[in-house]
């Protein structure tokens, strides 16, 4: 029984964030990297602990997930002894800058890794990082939200059990105080503890104070409020080492000169590729744009009794071949009977009429007005093509994105805060309507205010 018991108590002491300086009979190679993956639930809600659930300002949330591992001379935190300056400001704001001086190799700590936070009471989230035989503890906390100065958290727990690393395990864990604040409930009044006390664990009896937002006095435990679960994810072995002076000329050494060369020829090659591609590209245009017909310019000639119709090339001749005979046969006529070639429509330019040939001159006019007519509904058409080009479709109201939150108005006590986005372009032709430009929320508390404000 009394083996039984003290099983019991080394587990409830990892349960509860103590520090576990147990000495593993046999610790883990130093020449092996373990990757470990941590995953943290949590369990805070309205059935599980009803008291003083916080639903606004802010609601139930969790902070990031700020931890460490190291060898066993580095301590984060440890139950029954008093915070430091980074764990206390971590403790009651959820800031870890004072925590992140400590660099790598820097008293005992191996590697430092986050999580994000948690923006509600149930929920998930995690990390990876690395350990090896000489740095096989971790240690991790997460504050409460809002709370005093409560937290959940890890002490040095050992992934390396009898010289093997652990694939998996999952640990319960209770809220903690800090020992900075001595606030009662998640939404009390900043109020600190001078001086300063030692951490110790929540539990449902104490603090014994009927005020405590995790006072349940007919529960003898808790419920679990969260959990952190470490999974193996991948080990590293060292498989050589090598051993190069500097002196050693036996590799390999590439010119600055060399590869600029080489650097020019690629370059040139990409030069040539694209010409390549814009002279087919050119090629396939002149492939499918229509060629131009030539234009054929007539000219109308009228005489009592006949009509005629004179061709004009579109490339003018030349001056030594301009005039021909009409009675060469080898030669060439640009005049042409009616009979052989017809007539398809008026002349495009003026026609050439005899003087002093009263029916030509009234011919000419009734043609010259026929082709007008003609012509009038080639241009409103060409007129409503061009007036369907400037239809413009509607535009939706642009605007900007919203700009940082404001100062909360209040410094003491519930205030609010705003954020503002100005438009970029109003909406027009039906467009859709610009949104809202002003976005406000709550914010502030109590816990801001100087002690003289509640000496009332």
């Amino acid at each position: 029984m009394t083996k039984v018991l003290l099983l019991c108590g080394a587990l409830l002491g990892v349960v509860w964030g103590a520090a576990t300086n147990q000495d593993p009979l046999e610790s883990c190679q130093p020449d092996k990297l373990t990757v470990y993956k941590v995953v943290l639930h949590t369990f805070w809600s309205r059935e599980t602990f009803p008291k003083h659930y916080p639903d606004w300002r802010p609601p139930a949330s969790w902070s990031k997930v700020f931890g460490k591992s190291h060898d066993k001379s580095f301590i984060l935190f440890r139950l029954g002894m008093k915070s430091s300056a980074g764990v206390k400001a971590f403790a009651e704001t959820g800031r870890s800058d004072l925590m992140e001086g400590q660099s790598q190799g820097d008293g005992g700590v191996y590697d430092e890794f986050n999580a994000p936070p948690i923006n509600i009471g149930v929920g998930r989230t995690e990390a990876e990082f690395f350990v090896d035989g000489n740095h096989s503890r971790v240690s991790l906390m997460s504050k409460i939200v809002p709370s005093p100065d409560w937290f959940i958290g890890i002490d040095s727990f050992d992934l390396c059990v009898n010289g093997n690393w652990l694939d998996s395990i999952t640990i319960e864990v209770d809220p903690i105080d800090a020992g900075t604040d001595n606030g009662f409930t998640f939404t009390a009044p900043n109020w600190p503890t001078e001086p300063q006390g030692e951490a110790y664990r929540i539990t449902a009896q104490y603090p014994a104070h009927p005020a405590g937002s995790f006072f349940y006095p007919y529960l003898k435990r808790l419920p679990p409020i969260a959990t952190f679960q470490f999974i193996k994810v991948k080990e590293y072995e060292l498989s050589e080492v090598f051993h190069h002076s500097e002196d050693d000329r036996k590799y390999d050494v590439l010119k600055m000169e060399n590869l600029q060369v080489r650097n020019d020829a690629t370059s040139r090659d990409n030069n040539d590729i694209q010409t390549a591609i814009e002279e087919e590209r050119q090629e396939q245009e002149v492939h499918v744009r229509p060629k131009p017909k030539p234009r054929s310019r007539t000219s109308s000639y009228y005489t009592a009794n006949n009509y005629y119709k004179q061709y004009t090339l579109s490339t003018p001749l030349s001056t030594s071949t301009s005039k021909f005979s009409s009675t060469d046969s080898n030669s060439l006529s640009n005049t042409i009977h009616p009979n052989e070639i017809p007539v398809t429509s008026p002349a495009v330019f003026p026609a050439v009429v005899p003087r002093g040939n009263k029916d030509a001159i009234m011919s000419s006019i009734a043609d010259s007005y026929m082709s007008q007519k003609d012509q009038q509904p080639h241009k409103k058409y060409r007129k409503f093509k061009k007036t369907s080009r400037k239809y413009r479709p509607p535009r939706d109201c642009r605007v900007t994105d919203w700009s940082a939150w404001s100062l909360c108005s209040k410094s003491c006590g519930i205030g609010e805060m705003q954020r503002k986005r100005e438009v970029v372009k109003h909406a027009r032709r039906g467009g859709r309507l610009c949104p809202a430009l002003i976005e406000t929320k709550w914010c502030g508390s109590a816990r801001s205010c100087n002690k003289e404000y509640f000496s009332w």
